[in-house]
């Protein structure tokens, strides 16, 4: 690849990264759709209906965004798990921490936020002024979201750190001892060879000379 065409590729791979941005905030589901074939029909003299891969996408809190559309390629690129879970027969639902896994959600909450297509924690931190407008105490709702996710990653973090300090410590811990240990069988090793002679002493053979 030349550098002409390799700085054009970079280019589009950031103009599309900048474009897609909000991506992540979607709800996006792949299914099958039975579309009527026209000319089949016609020749058949009966409806005849193919089947063909549709997308939905929809922005979470906005009842009214709902698009619906035949697979293209651009869809395949910008939704890759969501296709790859479609093709695997699982689940699309956005990826995230479910609300009823924040403590704080009460069921009727879940309910009015999936009437909105908001199914997430992740979701809900990321909604939009403009799509937040529909839920009740959205502001509160969205910043206390964005502080839950933000005190578990840190947990995480420390969750990590402690496990790598306790590994540590562990290993430390056996090489300080390693020696005691090395002691300890040297000693069962030569009490065994001298139990086998019944003298209490370990017994050593000399050959003199013929």
């Amino acid at each position: 690849m030349t550098d002409a065409l390799a700085a054009y590729a970079e280019e589009a791979v950031m103009s599309n990264e900048a474009r897609y941005a909000g991506d992540s905030r979607l709800f996006v589901e792949f299914f099958r759709r039975p579309v009527l074939s026209n000319a089949k029909s016609a020749d058949a003299g009966r409806p005849i209906f193919d089947e063909f891969d549709f997308i939905r996408i929809i922005v979470p809190g906005n009842r009214n965004s709902t698009v619906e559309r035949k697979v293209g390629p651009e869809d395949k690129m910008r939704f890759p798990k969501q296709l790859e879970r479609y093709q695997q027969g699982l689940s699309q639902k956005h990826t995230g921490t479910p609300l009823s896994q924040w403590p704080q959600m009460t069921v009727s909450t879940i309910a009015n936020l999936n009437a909105l297509n908001i199914y997430s924690v992740e979701q809900l931190a990321e909604l939009s002024d403009d799509n937040a407008t529909q839920i009740m105490g959205s502001h509160q709702l969205r910043r206390q979201a964005a502080a839950f996710i933000a005190l578990a990653k840190d947990a995480a973090v420390n969750n990590k750190l402690m496990e790598e300090l306790n590994k540590r410590d562990e290993e430390i811990t056996w090489r300080l001892n390693l020696p005691n240990r090395i002691n300890y069988v040297s000693n069962s090793t030569v009490g065994d060879s001298a139990s086998r002679n019944g003298t209490g002493f370990t017994s050593v053979t000399c050959y003199g000379r013929q």
